[in-house]
């Protein structure tokens, strides 16, 4: 299933599938990294802005803006693992 990149969870990682987004807005995002292929890992998702690693390993670290990250589709990987109960 495919979703936008503002509507997955921290801690989740994706591969991108699609940048649907006006000529100039497409050309940033894939300077960033945001290239079909690319495997992303969200780090933060609150407020207006997501704080997204692109690439490999530790990645390239990027914020970007809630309309920005909604032009970025996505297929999720893996989803965060389940928090510990409490005892």
């Amino acid at each position: 299933m495919t979703i936008p990149l503002s509507a997955t969870p921290p801690g989740a990682v994706a591969v991108v599938v699609d940048v649907d987004a006006g000529p100039g807005l497409r050309s940033r995002l894939m300077n960033m990294g945001f290239v079909v292929g690319a495997r992303v890992r969200v780090l933060e998702n609150g407020g207006g802005h997501l704080l997204v690693s692109v690439g490999e390993g530790p990645g390239r670290t990027v914020v970007l803006s809630r309309g920005a990250a909604n032009k970025i589709i996505v297929e999720v990987e893996a989803q965060p693992g389940p928090e510990k109960a409490l005892r």
